[in-house]
């Protein structure tokens, strides 16, 4: 039969090589490098898992024949390479983090968020600088879309802070907010 039509073994699929599943993760979305790293290992250890389980299902296969696929070492040159192609990038991710996130969040949040995911603190403080000047405006724009007016009692101040402290903005940004301060 033809190569398209020809019959496969039911259960015999073969993964993708990391470079090509790090590609189609790349395609879709910035990672981080330690992001990414993460990713291509939980994606080897699902398809050692799917491996294993077909080779449990048929009695002829030995588990022992399993190749024994790629380690951390496999993965860090991958990226090494991706970030010489210029395919990887710390900096974009962060560029990338902070549009996506800072019309809805604060300084202090994007800031952990980029901590988490591996970015060193020198390449994202720029980014954090000019964030950090539109602080006060932002949490503007957030309060008024969720609230509207200011607040009539203690409680409801109390449920206005709480909000705005939630999504990472400083706590004198919050009290200028709520207060009905204007920007300095």
């Amino acid at each position: 039969m033809s190569e398209l039509g020809g019959k496969e073994k039911k259960g015999a699929k073969q993964s993708p090589s990391l470079k090509a599943r790090a590609l189609r993760l790349l395609s879709l979305r910035e990672y981080s490098r330690k992001g990414m790293a993460a990713k291509l290992a939980e994606s080897e250890q699902r398809w050692l898992r799917l491996a294993r389980t077909d080779a449990e299902a048929g009695s002829s296969a030995d588990l022992n024949s399993l190749p024994v696929k790629s380690t951390a070492i496999e993965i860090d040159t991958i990226l090494d390479d991706f970030e010489a192609r210029g395919w990887l990038s710390d900096e974009r991710f962060a560029e990338a983090l902070v549009r996506r996130r800072g019309e809805r969040y604060g300084i202090r949040k994007i800031q952990d968020e980029l901590e988490r995911a591996g970015v060193d603190s020198s390449k994202s403080a720029p980014l954090l600088k000019t964030l950090k000047e539109t602080e006060y405006q932002r949490a503007y724009d957030l309060w008024s879309r969720k609230f509207g007016e200011p607040a009539k009692d203690q409680k409801e101040k109390a449920k206005h802070y709480r909000f705005l402290a939630s999504k990472g903005f400083s706590s004198e940004v919050v009290v200028k907010v709520v207060s009905g301060q204007p920007q300095d």
